[in-house]
């Protein structure tokens, strides 16, 4: 089964059935999803590009603070 983009609306019904911090969807292809109460993105945790993205960001931040 290939996962696929979910949209904005399941998005939102999967956040209010499965309470928690993060978002964390392994069915769910999308690597940013919409925030639920402000504007922008966040990450889904339950995509693994989304690590990578996660320590991209961090090792840039770390080599352009250390230089």
């Amino acid at each position: 089964m290939e996962k696929r983009r979910w949209s904005k609306e399941e998005v939102s019904v999967y956040r209010r059935t499965h309470e928690g911090f993060f978002y964390a969807n392994k069915d769910d292809a999308n690597i940013f999803v919409p925030r639920e109460y402000s504007f922008g993105y966040t990450l889904n945790f339950g995509n693994p590009i989304s690590w990578i993205v996660l320590v991209a960001i961090i090792a840039t931040i770390y080599i352009l603070t250390t230089l």
